[in-house]
């Protein structure tokens, strides 16, 4: 029986993301890497605590709410993209148009998966892996096949059956080439931030440049992350569909 496996979906990522990097990397730009600086900016040196609080309640809400649903347009494209493994003949604007109407239906599934994981998490741990793993793949679903919410968390759950340990072990490998990845570059934009800073000086006021290079390292580490998260889950979508199922 074929099998999925880390060292087999991975390059494929990759080159996924390579045939189509002209496309999706001004799509992250413009829809993942913009937004998240953008919101970075807004709160400044705000502390968490005091964010959503008083006088900030409105302006942190629309901030937040405008980078979550722009985010999520940007990650039905390029999750659309990597599912047909191309345009599938539309237009950008199409993509981007068919990405809209699919807004309400994604955050929908976003919301239930998102709860269903965190309440199993709650229960040590382990639940709330097994769910992650038997939902991950309902975002390239609802982008390229499935815009019924509900229909892409039932399929997800049926392609995913007898998979589960093997994902959550390639979801751990991948997540922690990221985790190094992100402060190995978050650190050396906090190194050159702290060298410009000194050479430059910190203004009176807002940003100077130290702190506009360690924004834009994070920022842009989180979006190319994102696409290569995006691409893989995508991969990881089609290899799964082309498992022989077992007759129920």
């Amino acid at each position: 029986m074929e099998t999925i496996s880390f060292g087999r979906l991975w390059p494929e990522t990759l080159a996924l993301a390579r045939r189509h990097a002209e496309l999706i990397l001004p799509v992250a730009a413009a829809f993942l890497f913009l937004p998240q600086l953008l919101f970075s900016w807004h709160i400044g040196d705000t502390l968490p605590a005091d964010l959503f609080k008083g006088d900030r309640l409105v302006g942190d809400a629309v901030a937040f709410l405008g980078l979550l649903l722009v985010s999520l347009v940007g990650q039905l494209v390029i999750s659309f993209v990597a599912m047909r493994d191309g345009t599938d003949g539309r237009t950008l604007g199409e993509i981007l148009g068919r990405s809209l109407g699919l807004l309400l239906p994604a955050l929908a599934a976003s919301m239930i998966q998102g709860l269903a994981v965190g309440f199993g998490l709650l229960l040590l741990i382990l639940p709330g892996l097994w769910l992650l793993s038997r939902l991950v793949v309902v975002m390239p679903l609802l982008a390229s096949d499935q815009p019924d919410p509900i229909q892409a968390l039932r399929t997800s759950w049926q392609l995913t059956g007898g998979q589960a340990l093997r994902i959550i072990g390639m979801l751990a490998i991948l997540i922690f080439g990221f985790v190094l990845i992100s402060l190995g570059i978050n650190g050396l934009g906090v190194a050159l931030g702290v060298l410009s800073t000194v050479a430059a000086g910190q203004p009176a006021e807002g940003w100077g440049i130290g702190r506009w290079l360690l924004e834009v390292a994070s920022a842009g580490t989180s979006a190319l992350l994102g696409v290569a998260y995006l691409a893989f889950l995508a991969t990881l979508c089609r290899a799964l569909q082309a498992l022989p199922r077992v007759p129920a």
